[in-house]
């Protein structure tokens, strides 16, 4: 960016699951309103079940560190 400001991201929200090593594999990234939707999604989709490991991970602006809301290695 050439004014050297980041952009708030338009999907803060991402989810992560766990591979088989144990590594965040990204399954999706959305905003607040569609969260409960994509996770609902995720499960229907046979994608996500009761014993899935899943992280959210919170990246309000673009280019920067998120924080994990759910760290999937908890």
């Amino acid at each position: 960016m050439a004014s050297g400001l980041h952009e708030l991201n338009e999907t803060p929200f991402r989810v992560y699951g766990l591979n088989a090593k144990r590594e965040p594999v990204a399954m999706g990234e959305c905003d607040d309103l569609s969260l409960g939707e994509m996770l609902l999604d995720l499960r229907k989709r046979g994608k996500i079940g009761d014993g899935t490991r899943v992280g959210i991970m919170f990246r309000p602006v673009e280019g920067q560190p998120g924080e994990w809301l759910v760290n999937p290695w908890n």
